[in-house]
């Protein structure tokens, strides 16, 4: 055999290699996006509905989760935007961001179902707030 052809045996797989590396597929931005201010809204969010203890601290807290309830809003629907992913995109965000959203909504409804049983501690203002953003999440 031929160094030429030899180095194209050799060459060619390597080359195969390196695209299929590069074919891996990206998360498209507008996608990353979407999931990057999902992920970070839970973690606004639990911190705020943590707060709520009492009625004192709930009417306190209703008025930061009401400043919150835009961005659940414009989270929902940018999750919404996202029709169809393809398995290699799917399989990348659910890499990328699957364990840490799992975590973090974890630890929102965590608060959602305590302060559920805790009727928001009687708190009117706070219940409003809090109706409307389980009803933002129930989409």
């Amino acid at each position: 055999m031929s160094p030429k052809k030899q180095m194209n045996r050799f060459t060619l797989p390597a080359i195969i290699i390196c695209c299929a590396a590069q074919a891996q597929a990206a998360i498209p931005e507008d996608i990353d996006r979407a999931f990057s201010s999902y992920m970070q809204l839970a973690k606004d969010l639990a911190p705020v509905l943590a707060e709520a203890k009492d009625k004192a601290t709930a009417d306190a807290a209703a008025e930061k989760l009401n400043a919150l309830l835009p961005r659940v809003y414009d989270a929902r629907n940018d999750l919404q935007k996202i029709e169809r992913l393809s398995p290699e995109v799917q399989q990348e965000v659910l890499q990328q961001y699957g364990k840490t959203m799992q975590q973090e909504w974890g630890k929102v409804y965590e608060q959602i179902f305590r302060l559920e049983r805790a009727k928001c501690y009687a708190s009117p203002s706070f219940f409003k707030q809090f109706r409307a953003l389980c009803m933002m999440l129930q989409y």
